[in-house]
């Protein structure tokens, strides 16, 4: 049974069996409704904005592709660590709520130590938006080098720099956000009945998902702003340069997270001091020791007890002292000092052993945990399915939205729009169904296991229609009808092109154009698309629109982006329902999934398997599954491109159909995998059943036995 402590001192032990859950207090219920506040808050931040964001930290902060991926593999890594110590230790605590509250005031700092670079981001200054600048950077130029090019992007490097500063918040928010997952669950397991839990739970886990909608949601508004209140005229979306003010979200997190650490704190503390109360009613006789209760202070006599031992004189009174007992108190001058002395000689190496054996429990129990886990089969199967989805549901979440831009051609907000609603309504219906049927059927942890393994199955076949892709554009790299010579300006060595010699041509004389730039423009006469205006020529840009091109006729019209092609609305939509199957019944197993882990171990022993779990689905789920996919989607790049001066190497142009079958096969083998992971530990619950299980087997034995019993008393 669960013990909570606490109290005013700190010191008071109340037994939970002595509370009638049945009848949950209404502070109990507004720290459920706080708990799933701070849950909506940090998925909302570090589930939703931290992978709407990653295009827009490549823009602004010039990271490669391999660096935000780093982003995200920071806050895994130190989770790994910070799961497991905070679910032990804050189990041990009893002080849930509190250490709850904590972490929100350190993922307030984490999102606060987040939103730092855009202040320090001053230091770049405008001139990266000057027209001039881009003009220089993109279109035909015949004075363009090396050297002053570089000197225009002199601030590239400090920007890169800033790097360290988001791996430093991902660290603070991992370690935030480690008592959530594992405290807060068993705390709902104390705070509800039997009964109810499952619902809570489901509303926990639900409210957490609805946090990741609409942490795509509210980003992809904020991607819409420029980071600056003040903007060029000539600067909109479509542009390269464009940053979104990516940092409001971060400044929002920190303000409500605080406000919910403050509100924690105070609920708690009322909390407590009336347990404290309904503790005192009981009668303070049971927190003493037992030892004191047996010596009736009416049999004590205090000149046979100092005759003998002084020490046990001295000992003796300062116990009773403490325990307001009615014994004389011995003076301590007759007491020798030379004894006093030995005696705390004795205390401080007493003390001492004691912490080292403390400490040394501590480990035994920690280490004979882990091995109990390991061998428990219903508990592993449930693992390494987590795992698997871990792998799965991380790699697919980091780079849908960029799957989706890519496939279908469309922009990073409207990507980041559609991802949230996926999210928000698979989450807002599919959780509290799959706690509905736990509830409805009241299902032990064998039924629990066979549902996951069932609705993991049919998903998987789902995954295939990620097959349906769209053609890729074509990207030009030259013109036509006057081929203008390529020249690398930049870095002549990066992809072994040789430097051709200028013919008697106006396009050719006067245009140094650099294969490492991409800005696609469409020429709209012959709706062809091209890697960036100075491939034709093109000298000057007015709204969104380049002129005086040389290798095109005067009157042509050349536009900002790629040429609008044969829409793909029917793949795009089928995709789209596809997806939002797939994550609904992900969302399903959530509970179900839940309830098999719970009930594979032992009560005492939940907070840690928790967190044991969490551990484990960091390191071999979370962690690996960015660098899998991010590894994969990079095998089906068409076009590298190294960005100005060597800082970015980012992928431009990808094959769609080799990126639509890699993901689609990936997704059917996983999810195949973790419903054989969940078919393993249903297995095991059929050769060991749980105690819910086997309480209805006894019950329904025992109803049978009942009236055979009666009729041969009868007879």
């Amino acid at each position: 049974m669960s013990e909570i402590k606490g109290g005013i001192d700190d010191d008071i032990i109340i037994d939970t069996s002595s509370f009638n859950f049945n009848s949950i207090s209404l502070t109990a219920k507004i720290i459920f409704i706080l708990i799933c506040g701070c849950n909506m808050v940090q998925n909302a931040i570090v589930g939703g904005s931290n992978n709407a964001i990653m295009t827009t930290l490549e823009t602004g902060f010039y990271m490669t592709s391999t660096e935000t991926g780093l982003f995200q593999s920071v806050y895994e890594l130190v989770a790994i660590f910070a799961y497991p110590l905070v679910g032990y230790f804050g189990d041990r605590s009893g002080r849930k709520v509190r250490w709850i509250a904590i972490s929100m005031g350190v993922l307030a700092g984490g999102f606060l130590v987040m939103s730092f670079p855009h202040l320090l981001e001053s230091k770049r200054g405008k001139p990266p938006l000057d027209p001039s600048i881009a003009d220089h950077l993109t279109l035909c130029n015949q004075n363009r080098t090396l050297i002053n090019v570089c000197t225009i992007s002199n601030n590239l490097r400090f920007l890169s720099h800033l790097k360290y500063v988001f791996y430093l918040s991902n660290i603070i928010n991992a370690c935030g956000s480690a008592a959530l997952p594992t405290l807060a669950v068993t705390l709902i397991e104390d705070m509800f009945p039997q009964e109810q839990a499952p619902i809570a739970q489901g509303i926990f886990y639900a409210v957490g998902g609805i946090g990741i909608g609409l942490g795509f949601l509210a980003t992809s508004q904020f991607l819409k702003v420029y980071t600056y209140i003040k903007k060029p005229l000539w600067l909109t979306p479509v542009y390269s340069e464009w940053v979104g003010a990516w940092w409001l979200v971060y400044a929002l997190g920190t303000c409500i997270s605080l406000m919910l650490c403050l509100s924690l704190c105070i609920f708690d503390v009322g909390d407590r001091r009336n347990k404290y109360l309904m503790s005192q009613r009981g009668g303070m006789q049971s927190s003493l020791n037992p030892t004191y209760l047996l010596l009736p202070t009416s049999t004590i006599d205090q000149k046979d007890l100092t005759q003998n031992n002084p020490l046990i004189s001295s000992r003796t009174s300062s116990s009773t002292t403490n325990l307001s007992s009615t014994v004389n108190i011995i003076p301590n001058e007759t007491i020798d000092e030379e004894q006093i002395i030995h005696d705390d000689t004795l205390d401080g190496k007493c003390s001492t052993s004691t912490t080292l054996i403390k400490l040394q429990n501590v480990f035994a129990d920690v280490f004979s945990l882990i091995k109990h886990l390991l061998v428990n089969l219903r508990f592993m199967g449930i693992t390494c399915c987590a795992i698997v989805e871990a792998l799965l549901i991380k790699g697919y979440l980091a780079f849908l939205s960029k799957h989706i831009e890519y496939q279908f051609r469309t922009t990073s907000s409207h990507s980041s729009v559609y991802i949230g609603v996926i999210s928000l309504f698979s989450v807002i219906f599919g959780t509290p169904l799959g706690a509905f049927c736990v509830k409805r059927f009241d299902m032990n942890g064998r039924q629990c296991a066979k549902f996951c393994c069932i609705i993991l199955a049919m998903s998987s076949v789902i995954f295939l229609g990620l097959i349906l892709h769209c053609r890729e554009p074509t990207i030009g790299t030259t013109h036509s009808i006057n081929l203008p010579l390529i020249q690398t300006a930049f870095d002549d060595d990066f992809f072994d092109e040789p430097v051709a010699e200028f013919i008697d041509k106006p396009c050719e004389q006067t245009c140094k154009c650099d294969m490492n730039i991409y800005e696609p423009v469409c020429e709209m006469k012959n709706r062809k698309t091209y890697q960036n205006p100075c491939l034709l020529g093109c000298k000057r840009i007015l709204k969104g629109r380049y002129t005086d091109c040389l290798c095109l006729p005067k009157n042509s019209t050349v536009t900002v982006g790629r040429c609008k092609e044969r829409k793909c609305t029917i793949n795009l939509m089928i995709t789209l329902c596809g997806a939002f199957i797939v994550v609904f019944m992900s969302c399903c197993v959530i509970v179900p999934a839940l309830k098999c882990v719970l009930h594979s171990v032992h009560p005492t022993h939940r907070a840690f398997s928790l967190g044991f779990k969490s551990t484990m689905t960091k390191t071999f789920g979370y962690l690996p599954g960015t660098i899998l996919f991010g590894a994969i989607i990079d095998r089906t790049c068409k076009t590298w491109v190294r960005g100005t001066c060597g800082f970015k190497y980012q992928c431009k142009h990808y094959n769609n159909k080799r990126m639509a079958i890699s993901l689609a096969l990936l997704g059917c083998g996983f999810r195949s995998l973790s419903a054989l992971f969940c078919a393993i530990s249903w297995y095991a619950y059929i050769k060991m059943p749980d105690l819910q299980e086997r309480r209805k087997s006894s019950q329904h034995h025992s109803q049978i036995l009942t009236p055979n019993q009666i009729d041969t008393v009868d007879g």
